[in-house]
């Protein structure tokens, strides 16, 4: 989905308000970047508890929730670079508060995706780390939008595509 010129301008117009208002607090850009960072990581992290965890108490059940998200990420990944939707800051007139190399490849978000999938596949092993890592999740995509590198929609399509994945991975891994 391409936007016209009256689009970006109104897009940009909108990402100008929210990226005034983080740069007006100190620290704000700064820390805009290490949560996104820092949630990065903390995903990287949980999807290898989760999957450390259950291979040591239940090794099947370790299966599906590795195979089904790589297999979806890969299709995800392949269905980016056939897409190549531009990015907020190539199709309109903003500069982002989160440096990203690159061109395209935006839609959906495969933070997003990632995210969102580590978070339901973890209702497997615990509900209350799940619904924290849900939370996380969605600060993650906030952080991507707000960091100008991803629209909305971007963020909406990779959460849902994560959440059918990770719910998939987790009804699997659970019917063993």
């Amino acid at each position: 989905m391409r936007l016209t010129d009256e689009g970006a301008r109104a897009y940009a117009a909108r990402y100008d308000r929210w990226a005034r208002a983080i740069e007006r607090c100190p620290g704000g850009t700064r820390l805009l970047r290490g949560v996104n960072h820092g949630l990065t990581l903390a995903f990287y992290g949980a999807y290898g508890v989760l999957l450390g965890w259950m291979a040591l108490g239940t090794p099947l059940r370790a299966v599906p929730l590795a195979a089904v998200p790589g297999v979806a990420f890969l299709l995800v990944s392949w269905y980016r670079r056939r897409a190549d939707a531009p990015r907020p800051y190539e199709c309109c007139p903003l500069n982002p508060l989160i440096a990203r190399e690159g061109k395209g490849r935006s839609f959906p978000s495969r933070h997003g995706f990632s995210s969102f999938t580590i978070a339901t596949c973890w209702f497997a092993a615990s509900a209350p780390v799940a619904v924290g890592l849900l939370v996380a999740a969605a600060a993650l995509g906030a952080c991507r939008v707000l960091g100008g590198v991803h629209f909305p929609r971007d963020i909406v399509a990779g959460a849902a595509l994560g959440v059918a994945t990770g719910a998939l991975a987790c009804a699997m891994a659970l019917a063993m």
